[in-house]
């Protein structure tokens, strides 16, 4: 089986979330190949903004996001579809194992609980058809295993240039688009300036969650990962970004419910327009004008109700 085909047996498909998630597109050529800008924004319901139903989606995708697939695919033999108790409980252990994980690992890195980084996960394997290749989630629980760096780490194989992509995936929650930019930005640059990448490398290698694969899969994908491998310069890396911000999708209020999507698209398209004309100045800025980036941007209501809804969604205990 070609490479092509084994990443496409780890990719998901999330387009069941269409109803949920809405995505835009921008021209970004004025920024250079190096740069693309999407924005994913919350489906309205009769004028207003689905923000609850955003939040149980995201819920929802705890088990892919912090169990390696392994678990996920033992949990899933253990069903019977003749024992709903047992089949029921097989889940239940999954799900809170997962949810556990989640709450310890961003205790431990003494972040916020918010869902940024599962949004990071869904839109790189739904947008950029990337699937996670390593449970950062899940090792990073594991107090023998300094992992803390890139928010995800998701691959792709192109088939026609015979290259693989690989993002090395950052999440950021602010009150605006600009200080989310600022402190991804500033996060990059320390992961490139601490070699951040060579350690990431090091656990793609070590930990790839492709159970899946066959032995040949697996060195064909580690060749492009050894420096002394010729493959290795067919590897492109780039930054994958989630900014989640507020933004407001009500208008001001006294907008017809009918009206209300398209006039949100006008004012957030004016917003990311000015965030494109910036981006540029501020790469420059930390130096990382020679790097690859995808940006998500995804304006929420308000950010502090998006940490402290998803907290208590996934039971977050309040100590």
């Amino acid at each position: 089986m070609e490479l092509k085909e084994q990443f496409d047996l780890l990719l998901g498909d999330f387009e069941h979330l269409s109803p949920r998630i809405r995505h835009l597109s921008f021209d970004t050529d004025g920024c250079g190949e190096r740069i693309e800008v999407r924005c994913s924004y919350l489906s309205f319901r009769d004028g207003v903004a689905t923000f609850d139903d955003f939040i149980s989606v995201l819920s929802n995708h705890l088990i892919p996001f912090c169990l390696p697939r392994s678990e996920i695919q033992e949990a899933i033999s253990n069903i019977d579809p003749n024992d709903f108790v047992k089949s029921g409980i097989a889940m239940s252990q999954l799900s809170e194992k997962a949810r556990g994980l989640f709450i310890k690992a961003r205790k431990g890195s003494h972040r916020s609980g918010e869902g940024g980084e599962i949004v990071l996960y869904i839109l790189n394997e739904w947008q950029l058809g990337a699937p996670q290749v390593v449970s950062k989630m899940y090792l990073k629980t594991n107090r023998n295993m300094p992992v803390y760096g890139s928010d995800g780490i998701h691959a792709k194989y192109d088939d026609t240039s015979k290259k693989l992509w690989i993002y090395w995936g950052e999440s950021k929650a602010y009150a605006t688009l600009h200080g989310a930019l600022d402190a991804a930005l500033a996060s990059i640059s320390k992961f490139r300036i601490e070699n951040g990448e060579d350690r990431e490398i090091a656990i793609v290698s070590d930990h790839l969650d492709a159970d899946s694969w066959n032995a040949e899969s697996r060195e064909a994908l580690l060749a492009y990962l050894d420096p002394y491998n010729e493959q290795s310069n067919n590897r492109i890396p780039a930054y994958s970004c989630v900014l989640v911000f507020s933004f407001d999708y009500t208008l001001g209020g006294g907008t017809p419910a009918a009206e209300i999507e398209k006039k949100f698209i006008d004012h957030v398209k004016t917003e990311i327009a000015n965030f494109i004309a910036d981006i540029p100045k501020k790469i420059e800025a930390q130096k990382l004008i020679d790097q690859r980036f995808e940006f998500f941007l995804v304006p929420v209501p308000n950010v502090q109700e998006f940490r402290d809804k998803f907290q208590e969604k996934i039971g977050w205990p309040n100590d």
